[in-house]
């Protein structure tokens, strides 16, 4: 089982996400208020999944990625107005508001990405037509490459789908 640390400023909000998370089979190791405090529980810690807000104090979870260890993985539950501040792709961004299912099953989405993309790297078949289903999305619906990779990020969390899947849907193929 995956150790999940809850980063948040607010103390009722990590009350709340644990709440959800100690109902579903999911184990919260540690909750953390300030950096400082995430950075000693990372540097003791293997696996870890970090959930956290767009921030914890002053550091944007763009900041908080860099202070993890490979092995460490970041998902940032953010308002949606947020949601295109993160920059690294390797954060999982989850949209407010969240509900229980939709936390747990991008948890378990989240954790089956990481570990295929640590596994297996997209054949460069696949990856011509992400970018093309990309592409597709920016010129027809105004999208940046973000907003484009995202969305299909959505769409297939959305119907569990794999990502290779939607973007073939997205071009019809």
């Amino acid at each position: 089982m995956e150790r999940i640390v809850l980063a948040f400023s607010n103390d009722e909000t990590a009350r709340k996400i644990k709440h959800i998370l100690d109902g579903s089979g999911y184990e919260v190791s540690y909750i953390s208020h300030s950096r400082d405090e995430l950075l000693r529980i990372l540097a003791n810690q293997d696996e870890l999944l970090v959930i956290m807000g767009y921030k914890i104090g002053e550091f944007v979870a763009d900041d908080i990625y860099e202070d993890l260890f490979p092995s460490q993985k970041l998902m940032s539950i953010v308002k949606a107005e947020k949601q295109s501040l993160i920059e690294n792709e390797d954060i999982f961004v989850l949209p407010l508001p969240v509900n229980r299912q939709n936390l747990i099953s991008s948890i378990e989405i989240f954790l089956g990405v990481v570990h295929k993309r640590s596994s297996t790297k997209r054949s460069g078949e696949d990856q011509k037509i992400i970018e093309k289903a990309k592409l597709y999305l920016m010129e027809k619906h105004c999208m940046t490459e973000e907003q484009a990779h995202r969305f299909i990020q959505k769409r297939s969390m959305d119907t569990g789908s794999k990502f290779i899947d939607m973007a073939r849907m997205i071009l019809h193929i």
